[in-house]
């Protein structure tokens, strides 16, 4: 269907370009051994892009291969009301395979799946265990006038944990994982996630420690990856053209700990959401951001890298819907060279800040936050106890800047169709308190 919009934008002088979507997703919730939803949606979306007379239009309809000629008519209207007389039809995708099949086949929740999370989310008087799952299946598809259609499948499937226990108080801790294979995922849940996530429930419903009082912090990746994905746009060229990434001048600089590496890489094994190209059939691939703390590069889609010279990074992301293209990361993931291991440290008191609550509301641009959490503290013995409910704050850039470490466990959080992945990190520079 996308040649009728072609022909049709070129009966109106304009070039065109179509991106479409095919998406079914399956959704399945688990609740005190029971299903308590299941559902199957089909859903799909047609982006249109067009040139003419210097100027640049974009239209989208949420219904895959549109043909309709309204979509023409409005993504030149667009063009025209943006007035921008000096937009530039950029070069074409270069060519590729006709479409690609991930190695992978896309996740989905079949009967067996159901059953597995049903077991999985039984609990006891004291403990509730409810699963989200979900396994998105998407066909995309891009097609640029004078050349062939490319197009790929892939897929992704997350998890949703949630375990509220009661005892003294009720305890919650929530945990989202995602991955490629449902089957995979179920097994690490089973053997590793859940028991683990069941006791920390438990600990957070017992009684907090009377005084907080330690001598090393420790914050788990789970609230790492969101601090992390507050300064997401700071690592963005459109972000440094505007003037509002505080790293714009910085290229060469230490602007993280040694030893630490930040690289986006949407084609990496263990990405959750594998794509050959981005939302522009610019080609993924791994991008540099800090090398050993050093700053060396941004993130871009081909019209920010037109602006400032430079060659995209394949970050040019299109919404869930087709919506227009942003840069965004693919798969970012925060290394670091030093494994300081666990929460245990002999001879030393250690927080463990488990959980982070409100994490969005923090400041993106100066990367200030003050956010609630819950943490854990564990005595020179390995004991643990409840710290109750505490405050974290700092700032995402120092933070980044005063690394001493990991604990070797990666979490991942997930916006739209960007990850964010991290280990557990020793530093002392975040402020803790009641």
């Amino acid at each position: 269907m996308s040649e009728t919009l072609i022909e049709e934008a070129a009966r109106h002088g304009a070039d065109a370009e179509v991106w479409t979507l095919r998406r079914r997703t399956d959704e399945l919730v688990c609740r005190r051994g029971t299903v308590e939803r299941r559902s199957e949606v089909a859903t799909g979306a047609t982006a249109l892009t067009v040139w003419a007379d210097g100027t640049e239009g974009y239209a989208v309809q949420n219904v895959p291969d549109s043909h309709d000629p309204a979509l023409v008519t409005a993504a030149l209207a667009v063009g025209r009301a943006l007035s921008d007389t000096g937009a530039v039809p950029p070069p074409p995708p270069a060519p590729g395979p006709p479409h690609r099949t991930p190695d992978t086949p896309p996740p989905h929740l079949d009967t067996e799946t159901a059953e597995r999370l049903r077991r999985l989310s039984t609990g006891d008087g004291g403990l509730e265990v409810e699963l989200r799952a979900r396994a998105d299946r998407s066909r995309i598809r891009l097609h640029r006038a004078g050349t062939p259609p490319i197009g790929y499948d892939t897929g992704v499937v997350q998890l949703h944990t949630r375990i509220t226990a009661r005892g003294d108080g009720i305890g919650h801790i929530g945990h989202q994982s995602y991955g490629r294979s449902v089957p995979g995922l179920l097994d690490r849940l089973a053997t590793e996630e859940l028991p683990e996530l069941i006791g920390l429930a438990r600990l957070l419903a017992t009684k907090p420690v009377p005084r907080l009082a330690y001598d090393d912090l420790l914050v788990d990746g789970r609230v790492l990856v969101k601090l992390l994905s507050l300064v997401v746009p700071a690592f963005q060229l459109d972000s440094v053209l505007e003037g509002r990434s505080p790293l714009a001048d910085r290229p060469g600089q230490a602007v993280a700990s040694p030893g630490v590496t930040l690289v986006d890489d949407p084609t990496a094994p263990d990405s959750p959401l594998p794509v050959p190209w981005d939302g522009e059939g610019t080609a993924c691939g791994p991008t540099t951001l800090i090398e050993d703390g050093t700053l060396r590069g941004f993130l871009s889609a081909r019209r920010t890298a037109a602006e400032a010279g430079t060659t995209g990074t394949g970050s040019g992301q299109r919404g869930p819907d087709g919506e227009m293209v942003t840069v965004q990361p693919g798969y970012l993931r925060l290394r670091h060279t030093t494994d300081l291991g666990t929460e245990f440290r002999p001879g030393r008191t250690v927080l463990h800040v488990v959980q982070a609550n409100g994490a969005h509301t923090s400041n993106p641009i100066t990367g200030e936050f003050s956010i609630g959490a819950n943490a854990v503290v564990v005595g020179p013995d390995g004991s643990r106890a409840n710290a109750g409910n505490i405050t974290l704050a700092g700032n995402v850039f120092e933070l980044l800047r005063n690394l001493d470490g990991h604990d070797g466990r990666t979490r991942v959080n997930r916006a739209h169709n960007s990850f964010v992945a991290g280990p557990g990190v020793w530093t002392t520079s975040l402020t803790t308190g009641r």
